[in-house]
C-alpha cells in the first residue's frame, strides 16, 4: 500500500497496517496524497473503494422529470416522428427516453389515400366548370405537381419542421404522362386526357395525309367532359402494356373516370337543372351498366387479376367514378 502525505507533505500513513481515523477521513475528503515517479504529490485514490449509496429518492426525481421532459418534447416534436432519444446525465448515471410515434400525431401532409381523395374530388368539379381538353390536362399536371409538396414526409418529421429539402412520401406514376425511369408503388390512371400517343399532343408527329395541325389540336379546345370518354379505353391499354405493369412494380392502380354516375332518368333531369342554374356544364349520361368503355374496363380489370395471380399477390385496382366513394375491384 502506498505511503500517504497531507498537502504539506507530511506522512499521515506509512503504508502498512491500518488507516488511522485521521488518514481515513483525508482519504474519503480527496485530501490525502502520494508521491508518484517524479516524487511529486498527486491525489490519492484508493483502486478499490466501496461505491456511495445510491440515492432511491433523487433517481426516482430524476427519472420523473425526465419522463415530463420527454412527453412535453413529444407533444411539441412527436408529431409523426418516428423516434427520438432524450438522454440525461445524473449522479447514478444516464437515463435514457425513446418516445415512439404517437397515436395521435398530426402528420404533416397528405397520405396516399388522402391526395388521391383530393385529386378525384377536384377534377370531378373542375370538369364540370365547361374546361377544354387543353386545361384539364394543364389541370392534373399543376396538381400532381401540387400533391407531391403537401405528401406525408417520408421520415414522419412534424408540422413544425417543413424543411423544403424534408423528404416526402413517394410520388406516383401518372398516365397519360412524361415518361420517367422511376417505378413508384402507385400509378394513377387518368383515362379522361389524352392518351400519350393522341395526335393532338405535340410531341406526336403528324401524318402526311392532309390533316393540319390546326385540325388535330383542336381537340384541345373541346370539352373535356365530353371529350374524354374517347381516350378510356387507349389509356387503359396503355398502362396494361407497360412494362412496370407487367412486372408487378405497381402495388396499387387507381383509374379516374371524372363522370357522375346516374341511375334514372329524374335524377339526371334535376341534375341537370341544378347545373343549369349555376352555369356548370351538361355532361353525358353514363352509369356503371352502360359505360361506353365497359368492355374496356373489363378487360383492364382482368389483366390487373392475371397479374395479382402471377406476379404480385398484394396489387390493388381502385376506381375513382365522379364524386361517388372510391370502389376497390376484387381482383
Amino acid at each position: 500500500m502506498a505511503i500517504l502525505y497531507d498537502e504539506q507533505g507530511t506522512q499521515i500513513y506509512a503504508g502498512r497496517g491500518k488507516y488511522s481515523r485521521r488518514a481515513r477521513t483525508m482519504i474519503e475528503q480527496r485530501a490525502a496524497y502520494r508521491r508518484n515517479e517524479d516524487e511529486q504529490l498527486v491525489v490519492y485514490v484508493p483502486e478499490q473503494q466501496t461505491p456511495l449509496p445510491q440515492r432511491a429518492s433523487t433517481l426516482d426525481e430524476d427519472t420523473l422529470e425526465l419522463k415530463r421532459d420527454a412527453q412535453r418534447l413529444g407533444q411539441q416534436l412527436g408529431l409523426g416522428l418516428d423516434e427520438i432519444e432524450v438522454r440525461r446525465e445524473t449522479p447514478e448515471g444516464v437515463l435514457i427516453a425513446h418516445l415512439k410515434q404517437m397515436s395521435t400525431a398530426v402528420l404533416a401532409g397528405l397520405d396516399s389515400e388522402q391526395a388521391a381523395k383530393l385529386m378525384q374530388t377536384l377534377t370531378y368539379w373542375m370538369l364540370r366548370q365547361n374546361i377544354s381538353v387543353h386545361d384539364h390536362d394543364e389541370f392534373v399536371r399543376n396538381m400532381h405537381q401540387l400533391v407531391n409538396e403537401m405528401r406525408v414526409p417520408s421520415s414522419g418529421a412534424a408540422v413544425l419542421n417543413r424543411e423544403g429539402s424534408q423528404t416526402r412520401e413517394e410520388a406516383v406514376n401518372v398516365l397519360p404522362g412524361t415518361p420517367t425511369s422511376n417505378v413508384y408503388n402507385e400509378l394513377w390512371v387518368h383515362a379522361f386526357l389524352p392518351p400519350n400517343r393522341h395526335r393532338c399532343r405535340p410531341s406526336v408527329q403528324q401524318e402526311e395525309n392532309g390533316n393540319s395541325i390546326q385540325a388535330d389540336g383542336q381537340v384541345w379546345h373541346d370539352p373535356a367532359l365530353l371529350a374524354g370518354p374517347e381516350f378510356v379505353c387507349e389509356n387503359l391499354h396503355q398502362a396494361s402494356s407497360l412494362a412496370s405493369f407487367r412486372q408487378g412494380r405497381h402495388g396499387i392502380i387507381r383509374v379516374y373516370l371524372p363522370y357522375n354516375p346516374r341511375s334514372s332518368f329524374v335524377e339526371e333531369y334535376e341534375e341537370n337543372h341544378h347545373f343549369r342554374d349555376r352555369g356548370h356544364f351538361h355532361e353525358p349520361h353514363f352509369t356503371q351498366e352502360n359505360e361506353p368503355w365497359r368492355n374496356c374496363l373489363e378487360r383492364f380489370i382482368d389483366a390487373c387479376a392475371n397479374i395479382k395471380n402471377t406476379v404480385r399477390s398484394d396489387l390493388r385496382l381502385i376506381i375513382h367514378r365522379g364524386s361517388e366513394a372510391p370502389q376497390e375491384v376484387i381482383l
